[in-house]
Protein backbone atom coordinates (compact mmCIF):
# COMPACT_ATOMS: atom_id res chain seq x y z
CA UNK A 1 0.00 0.00 0.00
CA UNK A 2 1.26 3.52 -0.49
CA UNK A 3 0.94 5.16 2.57
CA UNK A 4 3.57 7.17 4.13
CA UNK A 5 5.25 5.72 7.31
CA UNK A 6 7.06 8.21 8.96
CA UNK A 7 6.12 10.03 12.21
CA UNK A 8 3.06 7.47 12.72
CA UNK A 9 1.23 7.77 16.50
CA UNK A 10 0.18 4.70 17.43
CA UNK A 11 -3.07 4.07 19.40
CA UNK A 12 -2.06 0.37 20.19
CA UNK A 13 1.30 -1.30 21.09
CA UNK A 14 2.49 -5.01 21.35
CA UNK A 15 0.58 -6.19 19.22
CA UNK A 16 0.34 -7.67 15.56
CA UNK A 17 -2.07 -5.25 14.65
CA UNK A 18 -1.52 -1.38 14.73
CA UNK A 19 -3.92 1.34 14.53
CA UNK A 20 -2.52 4.90 14.41
CA UNK A 21 -2.74 8.78 12.41
CA UNK A 22 -0.54 9.57 9.49
CA UNK A 23 0.72 13.24 9.76
CA UNK A 24 -1.99 14.14 7.30
CA UNK A 25 -4.36 12.96 10.15
CA UNK A 26 -5.96 9.82 8.40
CA UNK A 27 -6.54 6.68 10.22
CA UNK A 28 -4.95 3.34 9.00
CA UNK A 29 -4.49 -0.37 10.27
CA UNK A 30 -0.71 -1.97 10.18
CA UNK A 31 -0.88 -5.53 10.26
CA UNK A 32 0.91 -8.32 9.31
CA UNK A 33 0.61 -10.88 6.98
CA UNK A 34 2.69 -13.55 6.04
CA UNK A 35 6.11 -11.95 6.12
CA UNK A 36 4.98 -8.57 4.98
CA UNK A 37 3.66 -5.82 7.00
CA UNK A 38 0.54 -3.83 5.32
CA UNK A 39 -0.94 -1.16 6.02
CA UNK A 40 -4.19 -0.22 4.80
CA UNK A 41 -7.05 2.52 5.18
CA UNK A 42 -9.21 2.19 8.38
CA UNK A 43 -12.13 3.91 6.40
CA UNK A 44 -13.53 3.18 2.85
CA UNK A 45 -12.03 0.93 0.91
CA UNK A 46 -8.69 -0.28 2.29
CA UNK A 47 -6.25 0.75 -0.37
CA UNK A 48 -7.87 3.74 -0.57
CA UNK A 49 -8.39 3.77 -4.01
CA UNK A 50 -11.83 5.67 -5.10
CA UNK A 51 -13.14 3.33 -8.30
CA UNK A 52 -15.40 6.33 -10.52
CA UNK A 53 -15.07 8.84 -7.54
CA UNK A 54 -16.71 6.43 -5.05
CA UNK A 55 -15.75 4.74 -1.84
CA UNK A 56 -15.72 1.34 -3.23
CA UNK A 57 -16.06 -0.81 -6.14
CA UNK A 58 -20.05 -2.00 -4.91
CA UNK A 59 -21.14 1.42 -4.81
CA UNK A 60 -19.85 2.38 -8.09
CA UNK A 61 -21.24 -0.78 -9.87
CA UNK A 62 -24.41 -0.64 -8.41
CA UNK A 63 -24.62 2.92 -8.90
CA UNK A 64 -24.90 1.54 -12.51
CA UNK A 65 -28.30 -0.66 -11.57
CA UNK A 66 -31.93 0.56 -10.61
CA UNK A 67 -33.17 -1.07 -7.41
CA UNK A 68 -35.36 -2.96 -9.23
CA UNK A 69 -33.32 -3.80 -12.11
CA UNK A 70 -30.31 -6.64 -13.40
CA UNK A 71 -29.71 -4.76 -16.60
CA UNK A 72 -27.08 -1.55 -15.63
CA UNK A 73 -28.37 1.84 -17.44
CA UNK A 74 -24.94 2.62 -18.89
CA UNK A 75 -22.23 0.42 -20.26
CA UNK A 76 -22.00 -3.21 -19.66
CA UNK A 77 -19.68 -4.24 -16.17
CA UNK A 78 -16.69 -5.80 -17.95
CA UNK A 79 -14.58 -8.49 -17.13
CA UNK A 80 -11.96 -6.32 -15.64
CA UNK A 81 -14.71 -4.56 -13.31
CA UNK A 82 -15.87 -7.81 -11.99
CA UNK A 83 -11.96 -8.41 -10.99
CA UNK A 84 -11.62 -5.52 -9.83
CA UNK A 85 -14.86 -6.46 -7.24
CA UNK A 86 -13.51 -9.80 -6.60
CA UNK A 87 -10.24 -7.58 -5.19
CA UNK A 88 -12.59 -5.54 -3.07
CA UNK A 89 -13.92 -8.24 -1.56
CA UNK A 90 -10.37 -10.01 -0.80
CA UNK A 91 -9.28 -6.61 0.66
CA UNK A 92 -12.24 -5.89 3.05
CA UNK A 93 -11.91 -9.51 3.71
CA UNK A 94 -8.26 -9.21 5.14
CA UNK A 95 -8.56 -5.93 6.75
CA UNK A 96 -11.89 -7.30 8.66
CA UNK A 97 -9.71 -10.48 9.88
CA UNK A 98 -6.90 -7.38 11.20
CA UNK A 99 -9.65 -5.40 12.72
CA UNK A 100 -10.79 -8.10 14.51
CA UNK A 101 -7.40 -9.04 16.15
CA UNK A 102 -6.43 -5.43 17.07
CA UNK A 103 -9.71 -5.14 18.95
CA UNK A 104 -9.23 -7.86 20.95
CA UNK A 105 -5.24 -7.40 21.75
CA UNK A 106 -6.78 -3.83 22.74
CA UNK A 107 -9.28 -4.81 24.34
CA UNK A 108 -7.50 -6.78 26.60
CA UNK A 109 -4.95 -4.06 27.25
CA UNK A 110 -8.18 -1.84 28.48
CA UNK A 111 -7.84 0.76 25.06
CA UNK A 112 -11.75 0.70 25.03
CA UNK A 113 -11.67 3.46 22.51
CA UNK A 114 -9.40 1.70 19.91
CA UNK A 115 -11.20 -1.77 20.52
CA UNK A 116 -14.66 -0.58 19.64
CA UNK A 117 -13.06 1.45 16.83
CA UNK A 118 -11.90 -1.87 15.51
CA UNK A 119 -14.72 -4.11 16.19
CA UNK A 120 -16.81 -1.62 14.56
CA UNK A 121 -14.76 -2.03 11.36
CA UNK A 122 -14.66 -5.55 11.44
CA UNK A 123 -18.56 -5.16 11.71
CA UNK A 124 -18.54 -3.30 8.83
CA UNK A 125 -16.31 -4.98 6.68
CA UNK A 126 -18.30 -8.27 7.46
CA UNK A 127 -20.99 -6.32 6.59
CA UNK A 128 -19.66 -5.28 2.86
CA UNK A 129 -18.54 -8.29 1.98
CA UNK A 130 -22.00 -10.21 2.68
CA UNK A 131 -23.48 -6.96 0.77
CA UNK A 132 -20.78 -7.31 -2.79
CA UNK A 133 -21.66 -11.52 -2.43
CA UNK A 134 -25.65 -10.52 -2.86
CA UNK A 135 -25.17 -8.08 -5.66
CA UNK A 136 -22.60 -10.59 -7.37
CA UNK A 137 -25.18 -13.47 -6.92
CA UNK A 138 -27.92 -11.41 -8.40
CA UNK A 139 -26.13 -9.46 -11.52
CA UNK A 140 -23.06 -11.59 -12.58
CA UNK A 141 -23.75 -13.61 -15.39
CA UNK A 142 -22.68 -16.45 -14.72
CA UNK A 143 -22.50 -16.43 -10.65
CA UNK A 144 -19.30 -18.34 -10.82
CA UNK A 145 -17.08 -15.30 -8.98
CA UNK A 146 -15.29 -15.92 -5.87
CA UNK A 147 -17.44 -13.29 -4.27
CA UNK A 148 -19.88 -14.82 -4.85
CA UNK A 149 -19.92 -17.79 -2.82
CA UNK A 150 -23.09 -18.54 -0.89
CA UNK A 151 -21.58 -20.62 1.31
CA UNK A 152 -19.62 -17.90 3.20
CA UNK A 153 -22.72 -15.83 4.17
CA UNK A 154 -23.27 -18.03 7.54
CA UNK A 155 -19.55 -17.36 8.40
CA UNK A 156 -19.66 -13.70 7.89
CA UNK A 157 -23.07 -12.78 8.97
CA UNK A 158 -21.34 -14.76 12.83
CA UNK A 159 -18.07 -12.74 12.27
CA UNK A 160 -20.59 -9.56 11.82
CA UNK A 161 -22.76 -10.51 14.94
CA UNK A 162 -19.98 -11.47 16.61
CA UNK A 163 -17.99 -8.01 16.37
CA UNK A 164 -21.15 -6.14 17.09
CA UNK A 165 -21.83 -7.69 19.84
CA UNK A 166 -18.54 -7.34 21.45
CA UNK A 167 -18.17 -3.69 20.68
CA UNK A 168 -21.09 -3.40 22.47
CA UNK A 169 -20.20 -4.94 25.40
CA UNK A 170 -16.81 -3.13 25.50
CA UNK A 171 -18.27 0.11 26.01
CA UNK A 172 -20.38 -0.95 28.84
CA UNK A 173 -23.91 -1.66 27.11
CA UNK A 174 -23.86 -5.72 28.50
CA UNK A 175 -27.47 -5.92 27.88
CA UNK A 176 -27.29 -4.50 24.21
CA UNK A 177 -24.55 -6.74 23.41
CA UNK A 178 -26.29 -10.42 24.90
CA UNK A 179 -29.71 -9.30 22.71
CA UNK A 180 -27.39 -8.67 20.08
CA UNK A 181 -25.59 -11.64 20.08
CA UNK A 182 -28.75 -13.72 20.05
CA UNK A 183 -29.80 -11.99 17.34
CA UNK A 184 -27.23 -13.30 15.62
CA UNK A 185 -27.70 -16.42 16.81
CA UNK A 186 -31.30 -16.52 15.47
CA UNK A 187 -30.20 -15.40 11.86
CA UNK A 188 -27.56 -17.59 11.52
CA UNK A 189 -29.54 -20.60 12.65
CA UNK A 190 -32.08 -19.48 10.15
CA UNK A 191 -29.31 -19.54 7.45
CA UNK A 192 -28.01 -22.76 8.33
CA UNK A 193 -31.54 -24.02 8.17
CA UNK A 194 -31.85 -22.85 4.97
CA UNK A 195 -28.67 -24.11 3.15
CA UNK A 196 -29.73 -27.67 4.17
CA UNK A 197 -27.71 -28.10 7.78
CA UNK A 198 -29.21 -30.62 9.63
CA UNK A 199 -28.32 -29.92 13.37
CA UNK A 200 -27.66 -26.40 13.19
CA UNK A 201 -26.81 -26.39 17.00
CA UNK A 202 -23.85 -28.33 16.41
CA UNK A 203 -22.06 -26.34 13.60
CA UNK A 204 -18.94 -24.29 14.49
CA UNK A 205 -20.73 -20.75 13.56
CA UNK A 206 -23.24 -21.14 16.71
CA UNK A 207 -21.12 -23.01 18.90
CA UNK A 208 -18.82 -20.04 19.05
CA UNK A 209 -21.88 -17.57 19.39
CA UNK A 210 -23.21 -19.09 21.88
CA UNK A 211 -19.83 -19.50 23.62
CA UNK A 212 -20.03 -14.96 23.06
CA UNK A 213 -23.11 -15.21 24.62
CA UNK A 214 -22.67 -17.68 27.75
CA UNK A 215 -19.03 -15.26 28.21
CA UNK A 216 -21.60 -11.98 27.99
CA UNK A 217 -24.08 -13.35 30.53
CA UNK A 218 -21.14 -14.49 33.20
CA UNK A 219 -19.39 -11.22 33.26
CA UNK A 220 -22.45 -9.95 33.69
CA UNK A 221 -22.93 -11.87 36.67
CA UNK A 222 -19.88 -10.80 38.40
CA UNK A 223 -19.67 -7.43 37.21
CA UNK A 224 -16.89 -7.97 34.81
CA UNK A 225 -15.96 -6.16 31.75
CA UNK A 226 -14.03 -8.98 29.98
CA UNK A 227 -15.78 -9.15 26.32
CA UNK A 228 -16.94 -12.88 24.11
CA UNK A 229 -13.73 -12.55 22.04
CA UNK A 230 -13.85 -15.73 20.02
CA UNK A 231 -12.18 -16.17 17.04
CA UNK A 232 -14.77 -17.77 14.38
CA UNK A 233 -13.81 -19.92 11.47
CA UNK A 234 -12.70 -18.36 8.21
Amino acid sequence: MLHEQTNVQPTTSRCRVRLFRTNDGRSMLQYQESLSVVQVMLVGRPDGVRPGGRDTSLQYLSSRFDSDSDVPNGHPITPQEWMELDREFTQFQQRRKAAALGAVEAASQGDVESASLLYRTAGEDAQHCLAIIAFARRRHPSQQLSAARQDMVPTLTAQKWIAQSNRRFTVGNQQDALESIQRGIAEVTSLLRQSGEPDPDSNAFIRDMKIVERTFTQSASAGTQQGGNVAVSN
